[in-house]
């Protein structure tokens, strides 16, 4: 089932793990950068309706690219953290946009999401999220065995077929995830990802779907190698 959505693209954080000149989502991988790649899927998708990047302030790197003046983009300023920007970004789309919109929220050091991932995970939301609080995220789930540890031991071995490994896009309904985070906000909580914000805040139904093992996150130097290979195999580079 199609439906409209939007799109939410945190691109303020400068990427102080990855030790690159810039930050990561504007390092360049042949002749486009990280966040245009990551942004592609949104710009292609005909029923994404409306794509907000949250960005620094001032951040000339961003306005100099052409993509920042698409038709379908906005731009606002983000915060100091991930969730502050999401917040940002989730007010500034409030503004013009219905409460029971779906947003996906995407990171912008992601460049190698699949169209078809994201075309499945909108149509689930769209087929099958219906209550208060309800998301979907696309994840992977370990090939590895999995432990907790404390220091230097381990503490529990964890079944792997219930471990999911967060990605994005995580979509929810605008209104809804907008609470979510205010209400972590409002209590100094901390969440890595719209995942845990929802899912502390409601404790509703949120569901992973499997996803493309190299739907990657650039967070170490290490990675561009990962996923300029990727864009090679793929035939976006």
């Amino acid at each position: 089932m199609s439906e409209e959505y939007l799109a939410l693209i945190p691109a303020a954080g400068v990427g102080s793990r990855a030790q690159l000149k810039l930050a990561k989502q504007f390092t360049e991988i042949g002749s486009k950068t990280i966040i245009e790649y990551a942004l592609d899927p949104f710009l292609a998708d005909e029923n994404c309706k409306k794509i907000c990047v949250v960005t620094q302030e001032d951040n000339d790197v961003w306005t100099s690219l052409p993509i920042s003046g698409h038709e379908k983009i906005v731009s606002c300023i983000g915060g100091e953290t991930r969730m502050q920007s999401v917040l940002k970004g989730l007010e500034y789309l409030m503004e013009t946009e219905e409460k029971g919109t779906l947003v996906a929220i995407h990171d912008a050091a992601r460049p190698c999401l699949l169209n078809s991932d994201l075309k499945k995970l909108i149509d689930f939301a769209a087929d099958e999220m219906k209550d208060e609080g309800q998301g979907v995220f696309l994840a992977h789930q370990p090939p590895e065995s999995v432990s907790l540890g404390d220091k230097n031991k381990v503490t529990k071995s964890l079944d792997r077929s219930k471990v999911w490994l967060s990605a994005t896009p995580q979509v929810f309904f605008l209104e809804d995830i907008l609470k979510a985070v205010e209400n972590a906000k409002e209590t100094d909580k901390f969440f890595s990802d719209e995942v845990g914000a929802a899912f502390s805040f409601y404790k509703s139904n949120i569901t992973p779907i499997l996803s493309d093992r190299m739907n990657i996150k650039v967070t170490k130097k290490e990675d561009l190698v990962l996923v300029e290979q990727y864009l090679k195999l793929s035939g976006r580079l």
